[in-house]
């Protein structure tokens, strides 16, 4: 095939694609057809698209049963969304009671009011509040990815 056979094989493949996608014009539709007249090969290629244009037109989508939406609901992307979705909003909040935390403990030594007694209670609660979230979590966490009868349970 010489340069002038692969242009004319190159310029027809996009106007067939114009044609099918409706953005061309008359000239364009008039050079096509004066190509398709031409070339044998190119009116079989022109043909073939303008039937898998025609079948594909025609296609519809079918409403998949409640089983596949079923299945889909357990299924690793969207257990993986939920999952992302609820690591985000957790550390999230997380950062901000610590910011908050933080913030408020600085105010609490930095007032010499309070006596030092007091503070180191009010520090106990807070260590021990938080030690007992870590531990409640990763208990949790552990059962989540060892119960082998939570991913079959329909709630």
């Amino acid at each position: 095939m010489n340069d002038y056979e692969r242009l004319n094989r190159e310029r027809a493949n996009a106007l067939m694609m114009a044609v099918l996608d409706d953005e061309c014009t008359a000239e364009e539709r008039k050079e096509l057809d004066a190509l398709v007249a031409a070339r044998p090969e190119i009116a079989a290629e022109w043909a073939r698209l303008k039937r898998v244009r025609e079948v594909t037109a025609t296609m519809g989508l079918r409403k998949p049963p409640e089983e596949i939406w079923d299945r889909y609901r357990v299924s690793v992307l969207h257990r993986a969304e939920r999952s992302i979705g609820w690591l985000l909003v957790t550390l999230g909040g997380a950062v901000l009671m610590g910011w908050a935390l933080w913030r408020w403990i600085e105010a609490l030594v930095a007032d010499g009011d309070t006596p030092l007694a007091i503070k180191g209670a009010i520090l106990a609660v807070v260590v021990g509040l938080i030690l007992l979230l870590l531990s409640v979590a990763r208990e949790r966490w552990f059962l989540h990815r060892r119960d082998p009868y939570s991913r079959e349970v329909t709630r």
